[in-house]
C-alpha cells in the first residue's frame, strides 16, 4: 500500500467527517488545524480500517499532519 493510496483514503474519511476537500492538505494538522476530536479520530481510524483492511489506530491526542500520518500507515502496513 502506498501513502498516495492512504492519503485517498483519509481524504474520504475526513470528508464523511464534513471537513471541506479544500481544507485537506499535506501540511494540515489533523488535531490542532481540522479539530478532530478524540471520537472523530476514533471515527477515522475505523473508517480507514474498513477502506484499507488493515488494522488503524490514530493516536487521538497527536498533532502529525496530513502527509506525517499518511506516511506512517502506509509504512505500518508495509507499502512505502
Amino acid at each position: 500500500m502506498t501513502s498516495d493510496q492512504v492519503a485517498d483514503a483519509l481524504a474520504g474519511s475526513l470528508a464523511e467527517l464534513g471537513i471541506d476537500a479544500s481544507a485537506i492538505h499535506p501540511d494540515v494538522r489533523l488535531h490542532e488545524d481540522l479539530e478532530l476530536d478524540s471520537t472523530e479520530m476514533v471515527q477515522v481510524s475505523l473508517d480507514l480500517t474498513r477502506r484499507l483492511g488493515v488494522r488503524v489506530r490514530l493516536q487521538p491526542r497527536a498533532n502529525d499532519t496530513f502527509q506525517d500520518t499518511c506516511d506512517a500507515l502506509a509504512r505500518e502496513a508495509g507499502g512505502t
